[in-house]
């Protein structure tokens, strides 16, 4: 079965095939439709110079504090709603609290009928 590429699919395919990690259909399906392609051709051509313009950047360490710096932003931008301390009851799972509910409910329903036992209904 040949694979064919279309325009998105191969756009898609770049960074792939850029860091020579396609499946060797792939390969061939994506280098055949850029050889017939000038549209696709081009933007290849395109990623390849920013890609390459990008990694040509000169890498810089960032602050020791930087994490916490951009935490501080986040939480103050989202008034709290994002890494902000936890109170006990936001903690607990509600799929816990779910569980103990219904654990209670059961508790009560067979505290229920055991003090009533002559109504008691068994099948």
């Amino acid at each position: 079965m040949e694979i064919t590429v279309d325009h998105a699919r191969a756009t898609e395919l770049f960074s792939a095939y850029w860091d020579e990690d396609l499946a060797p259909a792939d390969l061939s399906a994506l280098e055949e439709h850029l050889k017939s392609c000038v549209v696709c051709r081009r933007e290849y051509q395109t990623f390849k110079k920013t890609v390459g313009a990008v990694g040509g950047l000169d890498r810089v360490m960032a602050p020791p504090d930087f994490a916490e710096e951009v935490r501080a932003r986040i939480r103050k931008r989202s008034r709290g709603r994002f890494f902000s301390p936890r109170k006990m009851a936001e903690r607990i799972p509600y799929e816990l609290f779910s569980l103990v509910m219904l654990g209670l409910i059961l508790a009560i329903y067979i505290v229920l009928q055991l003090s009533h036992p002559a109504q008691l209904k068994l099948p």
